[in-house]
């Protein structure tokens, strides 16, 4: 917990204010790693949008918050999957998102919008994207590796992801610039309200 202080800029006492004990503090660090993507899409499907849209703009702008973290959140999941019944609420809100992105998956599937894949399975795989996406531009960056100017860009990285991912899953790839230019067109006016 001092260490923890210092690196925070806080004196001990002051942390002990917030959090009884590391565990605490630890079981707040890990429930944010699924609070802040579920509100994501929260607003991503209040946005509207037919379902690739909304899986466009959800998939970019997970990146690129999962880049902008000061911290890798595999190691989270690590964490979190040591003790199930210490971060049950870590689990059952993981399990919520991943069942909100399920529903994206399965309204495009349904609409005839995106292929007949299985929509739990493209959910948890597109989250898998996200997240090793995030690892392994932080991987390049800690180790040395000289990181492209571009994959500096956490929004371009989201958007090149998303590209890859909604092509895939289109039943007509050549509308990806349509989904693009209404995501763009949706995240634009989130931004002005």
């Amino acid at each position: 917990m001092a260490e923890i202080a210092r690196n925070c800029g806080l004196q001990q006492p002051s942390l002990y204010y917030y959090f009884r004990n590391k565990g605490e503090l630890l079981d707040e660090i890990v429930t944010e790693a699924n609070r802040a993507p579920l509100e994501l899409l929260a607003r991503v499907r209040d946005g509207g949008g037919s379902p690739a849209v909304q899986l466009y703009r959800a998939i970019r702008a997970d990146v690129a918050e999962l880049c902008a973290l000061p911290y890798d959140l595999n190691e989270i999941h690590r964490l979190a999957a040591r003790d199930r019944t210490a971060f049950a609420r870590y689990w059952t809100e993981r399990d919520q998102l991943v069942g909100e992105l399920t529903e994206i998956v399965a309204a495009g599937v349904a609409t005839g919008e995106l292929r007949a894949v299985d929509p739990r399975l493209t959910a948890l795989v597109v989250l898998s994207n996200d997240e090793g996406t995030q690892n392994w531009l932080r991987v390049a960056a800690r180790d040395g590796a000289p990181v492209q100017t571009g994959l500096r860009d956490h929004h371009a990285v989201g958007s090149f992801l998303a590209d890859l991912v909604v092509r895939g899953l289109l039943v007509a790839p050549r509308e990806l610039e349509r989904v693009r230019r209404a995501a763009d067109a949706l995240d634009a006016a989130a931004v002005v309200a």
